[in-house]
């Protein structure tokens, strides 16, 4: 319980590992703690060897996926060594090596199963938290001395099944389930695109989105929905005109849709291809020379033709407004040059706190 951490045994013990490397008396420290000193010897020269095995990576001559930048082996022992006293990791840290383990062990997942529904007798009376494993199809244990049994999380990854009377995760660490769509994508199966909610278009990520089921494992868990990118370029086109229209490209557009002679939504209704001002947009974005279906793509073109999409959007305002139309299209060859960050700050602001809090 000193040591516990309650999102992740792997966490637990690596705390127990660092307090026992601060210890100035290792063998009274494993009295006390009722710890094993030389599998905690083990560990320690374990951790030792992995952490040069990183460091040497860099000379290896092999293309690395990452680099490290964050100070040398010796910063790292020193930072190891400072007591930490009762909080060892901050929630982000501790977020950030939760979606480490995920990534590593995505393929070592388990689903909680709730009640007692189609579970042998015998199974009904362990005093452990049931889980569904995705890679095993009988029920699986996760013990009560495990630091995650009191949360008993919806997912969890282990490290390894132990096999007693009956199989026990072993090593299990809380997972989100926006983390396996995210680490583990390779493992999961996708719903067409839904209806509803209406694909967006992301600002930030300079894409347009459709919102999907996912399902992970071969047990197909159902997960939250989530965004992917639109693969049929016609509705993506149709997504990123309404979206350009509605101001969630170009800002300056967003208070003006009250002097529009159509709104923008209308793009998205099937029926409204037959309308002139919809069908002359979405064929002068995409032609066979180009596509435009994002800022950049924006960007570029007005860069080459500066009046390119001039008529075609303008027919969409009522004749009262064509006097001040002008303006209006400056406006926006000034905002297309912006970054999402200076277009929205407002949404920028509030994305960074969410994804603080996310972490």
């Amino acid at each position: 319980a000193k040591f516990s951490n309650l999102r992740s045994d792997a966490l637990t013990i690596a705390y127990a590992l660092q307090c026992f490397e601060q210890s100035r008396n290792a063998s009274q420290f494993c009295n006390e703690n009722a710890l094993h000193q030389k599998t905690m010897e083990e560990m320690s020269k374990l951790r030792k060897q992995l952490l040069q095995l990183v460091f040497n990576q860099r000379y290896c001559g092999l293309q690395q996926e990452f680099t490290w930048t964050l100070g040398t082996v010796e910063d790292i022992e020193h930072d190891w060594r400072v007591f930490s006293d009762k909080i060892p990791l901050s929630q982000i840290e501790e977020n950030i090596l939760c979606q480490a383990i995920c990534a590593g062990w995505a393929d070592r997942v388990a689903k909680r199963i709730r009640g007692t529904v189609g579970l042998e007798e015998a199974d009904r009376k362990v005093n452990a938290v049931r889980y569904q494993a995705s890679m095993v199809k009988e029920t699986v244990f996760l013990r009560r001395w495990s630091s995650v049994a009191k949360s008993a999380p919806e997912f969890l990854a282990y490290s390894e099944m132990l096999q007693t009377k009956r199989p026990y995760i072993h090593g299990a660490t809380s997972v989100e389930s926006e983390w396996l769509v995210k680490y583990a994508g390779s493992l999961c199966t996708y719903s067409a695109p839904l209806e509803d909610p209406k694909p967006v278009y992301d600002p930030y990520n300079d894409q347009v989105l459709c919102y999907v089921i996912p399902y992970f494992g071969p047990h197909l868990w159902e997960l939250p929905l989530c965004k992917v990118p639109i693969k049929d370029v016609q509705q993506r086109v149709a997504v990123f005109a309404y979206a350009l229209l509605d101001g969630h490209v170009l800002p300056c557009l967003k208070s003006l849709k009250k002097y529009m002679s159509l709104l923008p939504g209308s793009i998205l209704r099937p029926e409204a291809l037959g309308q002139k001002r919809v069908g002359n947009l979405l064929s002068k974005l995409k032609t066979r020379s180009r596509t435009i279906d994002s800022c950049a793509m924006l960007r570029e073109a007005w860069k080459e033709n500066p009046r390119h999409l001039y008529s075609e959007i303008r027919a969409w305002f009522q004749e009262g407004f064509h006097s001040l139309f002008e303006e209006l299209w400056e406006t926006m060859h000034r905002e297309v040059l912006l970054t999402p960050q200076d277009r929205f700050p407002d949404s920028s602001r509030k994305k960074k706190r969410g994804h603080k809090k996310s972490e």
